[in-house]
């Protein structure tokens, strides 16, 4: 019995030791290979932004590094143009009634219309009566890009290791920028929300018998009616588009955009107008690379990559709250406007729903100005380059 524990006690000594010889083996062996026998951590800057990123080798002419970007935000400057549907909101009539608001709701009152039974419409009125239009509103641009990085370099020279030619992929959110009004456009969005809810106002009070009201001698109804509604236009549709949305009932409802109809956006109920630009979320990348020592023990690295990241298509470029409107559909005589009509059962009018999620690159065309050079710039923009410097430290 004493004999065979000794055996035991032998066996397991023997086979640890041969265990430790053979980690120590497999550690040479992927130490002479050089597979994953170091460590290089880097931090970085370039037009993908700021980042951090580790390498680390498999074989002789493989790397793989992994690593996040971020893109830091700033702002770049523009104006989107802002008209009613028959031309500048600069124009006179329009200055006039929407300058001097607190007037034309003392005429209303004086008329019979209580806009106490209108609260959303008083409230826009009050607040912003008095507020000197433009026909421009400024808009902030953003970037929003943040990622990470997958990448394999391929060093092809046995004896210069410098060079290196790199594949793989950037995974992110699809969202890589936004627009938004600045914060002292606030008032006049909302002066335009409010222009809006007085025309829609002017249409349905006509037509549900309340009367005609004069301003300095002229028609409130005709001349809102002429103006119609007012927004930021955005060319025409260059397809049919379709969109379903549920109303307050639950019930769904079909929104169709002819093509070739007008485009225009209006401010959204808070008094903001925004857009944002979306992009495929995995994104394919080809480079090339230049790596360099930056000591004498080799430590401290200096590496140099360009390439182009894939975007899988143009960006798009989304706004929600646009109208649909067809003007060959306006009758002023028939009682049908760009954005109020008769109901199916000819008893009432309904005004109608914008429709959410446009795509100006695809959805539109002919967007003229400053918002139409953008698109035009980002229908073309199907690859981002980069140029990034990144310097490196080797752990072990």
């Amino acid at each position: 019995m004493k004999a065979f524990g000794a055996f035991a006690i032998a066996l397991s000594l023997t086979a640890a030791m041969s265990a430790q010889e053979g980690s120590q083996s497999f550690t040479s062996v992927l130490a002479r290979k050089n597979i994953l026998n170091h460590m290089d951590v880097g931090v970085n800057v370039g037009t993908m932004g700021v980042g951090v990123d580790v390498a680390v080798p498999v074989g002789d002419y493989v790397r793989v590094r992994a690593g996040y970007h971020y893109m830091p935000r700033f702002t770049i400057n523009s104006d989107f143009p802002v008209e009613t549907r028959s031309g500048s909101l600069s124009q006179s009539d329009l200055k006039r009634y929407m300058g001097k608001m607190s007037e034309v709701t003392t005429i209303l009152e004086q008329n019979g219309i209580n806009l106490d039974n209108y609260s959303r419409e008083k409230s826009l009125i009050d607040k912003f009566s008095g507020v000197e239009l433009k026909d421009k509103v400024s808009m902030g641009m953003r970037p929003s890009m943040h990622q990470f990085k997958l990448l394999v370099d391929v060093l092809p020279f046995k004896n210069n290791k410098h060079w290196s030619l790199t594949t793989g992929i950037f995974v992110g959110p699809a969202q890589v920028g936004d627009a938004c009004n600045k914060d002292l456009e606030m008032p006049l969005l909302q002066a335009i929300n409010a222009y809006n809810e007085l025309y829609v106002m002017s249409c349905t009070w006509e037509m549900l018998g309340g009367g005609d009201v004069y301003y300095r001698g002229r028609s409130l109804h005709d001349t809102f009616s002429k103006m119609g509604v007012a927004g930021f236009p955005l060319g025409t549709f260059a397809r049919d588009v379709t969109r379903v949305v549920t109303d307050e009932n639950g019930a769904e409802h079909t929104l169709v955009a002819a093509k070739g109809t007008k485009a225009i956006m209006v401010p959204s109920a808070d008094g903001t107008a925004r857009a944002e630009m979306e992009v495929s979320k995995v994104r394919p990348y080809i480079g090339f690379g230049y790596n360099t020592h930056l000591s004498r023990n080799k430590r401290w690295q200096l590496n140099v990559d360009a390439g182009v990241m894939f975007l899988c298509g143009a960006p798009k470029v989304y706004v929600d709250n646009v109208y649909s409107i067809d003007e060959s559909l306006i009758d002023t005589g028939n009682e049908v406007y760009d954005i109020v009509r008769p109901n199916e059962e000819g008893t009432d009018y309904v005004v109608d729903t914008p429709l959410s999620h446009i795509d100006l690159v695809r959805d539109l065309q002919g967007i003229t100005g400053k918002v139409g050079d953008l698109v035009d710039v980002a229908s073309k923009f199907k690859v981002y380059p980069n140029a990034t410097v990144t310097f490196s430290y080797r752990l072990y």
